[in-house]
């Protein structure tokens, strides 16, 4: 059979579709086939050298593809255009989708955009989406546990099947980037080298390093603008022998030139930070979900909520309490961070909420191993839709 993985826009290779895609292509028998999309040439090129199947999307040949394949493997929300979801009319069409459901995603934003709008309006957006497939019935949503299915993904995805399967991206967790790896050369793709370096520099150092990955905001709001002081933070790195290494947006991707800072760094914006997850001895986030894939690390996670009130009002609801589903302290200013950066360091690197991370990783994770893209590859061949 044949399968296509499309993800999302842009010069990126990374997520869920990129390991999936990395697993398929090392594991398919002969006679089957897996084909990346990209509308990029730079990762088309890339995939090629790396042993990888990869085709320009639109292009005359990736229609052909669309029409012809068995399943269509994505990640993203905005995957239908260009024909794509008229063309896959006859494929399975699997959704794996980009983050644990913390903040309100899909078919829940749109009822929230739809009761926003005069009354004679909504049924003119819903055929419109209709029409275009933005909400389709999927026949395989892909999730970490059963009760992220039950209490978020059954609300705002309409499918014929949910299976917590885990989510490909986090394999490389436990397996990581090893050389020797027939996979090697396509999951090192698009991954931050210069980062990775300097890291394994500050490692053989004896340094700690700790990542901060904010959550992007709907009025683009700056935290460094008001709440983190970079020149602080960097003092503050020095003097306690930590690389900060920050994953920002990427329409904040060097607007500080964080790099002039001694002690931070700033990671790719549109870089896969999976493979880098792992050297990292503590991650520092607010509203992303990122910290649900941490959790499979075991290590102290700080969640730095400077803006809790307003972004809880005017961003995005939730579907789990904030402060009942955060394992780690819970920091509103800078010097709160820095006390409990300060506190986790002096205590040789572990905190006091090593029982709460386990409790809430057995209810956001089925699976705690590096088997999720061979579990769902192993569903989709022996499945019967």
């Amino acid at each position: 059979g044949l399968i296509v993985v499309i993800s999302r826009r842009g010069p990126v290779f990374a997520d869920n579709s990129k390991y999936f895609f990395v697993h398929a292509t090392q594991s398919l028998s002969k006679g089957e086939r897996v084909v990346f999309l990209t509308g990029h040439r730079s990762i088309q090129a890339k995939i090629a050298a790396a042993g990888g199947d990869s085709v320009r999307h639109p292009s005359w040949q990736s229609l052909y593809l669309l029409l012809r394949c068995n399943s269509l493997v994505t990640d993203m929300a905005e995957w239908f255009d260009f024909g794509t979801y008229q063309l896959t009319r006859g494929a399975r069409i699997v959704q794996i989708w980009h983050g644990a459901p913390l903040k309100h995603i899909e078919l829940d934003v749109f009822r929230e955009h739809l009761a926003s709008l005069p009354v004679l309006l909504r049924p003119v957006l819903r055929f419109q989406k209709t029409v275009l497939g933005r909400y389709p019935e999927y026949d395989v949503v892909v999730a970490t546990s059963q009760q992220f299915i039950e209490q978020a993904f059954k609300r705002c995805f309409k499918a014929r099947h949910f299976i917590a399967s885990g989510y490909p991206r986090n394999d490389i967790l436990f397996s990581g980037l090893e050389s020797d790896s027939p996979s090697y050369q396509l999951a090192r793709i698009n991954v931050d080298e210069q980062a990775l370096k300097a890291a394994r520099i500050a490692q053989s150092r004896g340094q700690n390093i700790i990542l901060y990955a904010p959550t992007f905001r709907k009025d683009m709001a700056d935290p460094f603008e008001q709440h983190i002081n970079l020149q602080r933070l960097s003092a503050f790195a020095c003097q306690h022998d930590l690389l900060l290494v920050l994953k920002l947006h990427p329409v904040m991707q060097g607007r500080h030139h964080i790099d002039q800072y001694p002690n931070l760094l700033e990671y790719g914006s549109l870089s896969d930070v999976y493979p880098f997850m792992p050297m990292c001895d503590l991650l520092v986030t607010d509203y992303s979900s990122i910290f649900f894939d941490f959790l499979l690390l075991d290590k102290p996670i700080i969640f730095f909520a400077y803006d809790l009130e307003h972004y809880l009002r005017q961003d995005r609801a939730m579907y789990l309490s904030y402060e009942n589903i955060i394992p780690g302290a819970l920091c509103r200013n800078q010097n709160e961070l820095e006390l409990h950066l300060e506190s986790i360091k002096a205590n040789g690197g572990e905190d006091v909420y090593s029982d709460r991370r386990a409790e809430i990783r057995v209810f956001t994770h089925n699976y705690v191993d590096n088997k999720a893209a061979d579990r769902l590859l192993n569903w989709l061949k022996i499945s019967k839709l």
